[in-house]
């Protein structure tokens, strides 16, 4: 039996992963909402990234979870997944959807940070279903109509602006370095639609013996949602190989 550790993305919500359960064979599922560990006591010279992961960690650690212990991440999710799992020895094995190692080059990070904060102000301030529809149409998500609910009473603002900002990518340092040196089995998978995430997906598999890519058909950014059954059958068999 293995304890499967889910992150959700951005404007997600730990229940997005539900539909995904009854399809995963001899598993236990734990679903953390990144919310919860948002906004932990400060400390002098830590960022959000390492503030983050502080509390996170700690949650894990007094649960004391036994058996093995594999770690989901989807988009920001995937990045603060691979954060944890390149600053601790918690995790036997990982999945990585649709994420970013980081940004190699100081002007794309002022660039990323410059528009995060954007829509950050956007989503805070404008009609939030004007904001969701022009969100909703970015190329990554290759016109996919999203599955998943956003209703305007359900959102915290202000955590979501906080979000965006604090995690941006431009605000993430590149971790390609450390990735190389994992010794722990990763599938990386990016939906075909989704070229960035595909380049992505591919350089980490060159990378590292231990990254496995998984390209998936007919799906852009939102992979698990934008088609559940070939999702379903890369986790099961990256799953019934570890």
């Amino acid at each position: 039996m293995s304890n499967i550790h889910f992150l959700h993305g951005f404007l997600g919500t730990p229940s997005d992963w539900n539909i995904f359960c009854s399809d995963l064979r001899n598993h236990s599922f734990i679903f953390h909402s990144i919310e919860n560990y948002m906004f932990p006591n400060s400390k002098a010279g830590k960022t959000y990234f390492r503030a983050w992961l502080d509390a996170f960690h700690s949650s894990l650690v007094s649960q004391n979870y036994s058996n093995k212990n594999i770690l989901v991440g989807y988009s920001l999710g995937g990045r603060l997944a691979l954060h944890s799992l390149v600053s601790s020895n918690l995790w036997d094995a990982a999945i990585i959807i649709s994420a970013n190692p980081g940004l190699k080059d100081k002007s794309e990070k002022e660039a990323r940070i410059k528009n995060d904060t954007t829509w950050a102000l956007r989503f805070q301030n404008e009609d939030w279903y004007e904001v969701l529809k022009d969100w909703n149409s970015q190329t990554v998500f290759a016109n996919f109509q999203n599955s998943l609910c956003r209703e305007e009473y359900t959102i915290n603002k202000h955590a979501i602006k906080e979000m965006l900002i604090n995690f941006s990518l431009g605000n993430q340092e590149n971790l390609r370095k450390e990735i190389k040196l994992l010794n722990i089995p990763i599938l990386w998978i990016a939906g075909e639609l989704d070229s960035k995430f595909v380049e992505i997906a591919i350089e980490m598999q060159e990378l590292s013996n231990n990254i496995l890519a998984k390209i998936i058909p007919n799906a852009g950014h939102r992979v698990p949602w934008d088609n559940p059954k070939e999702f379903i059958n890369a986790l099961n068999s990256f799953l019934d190989n570890i």
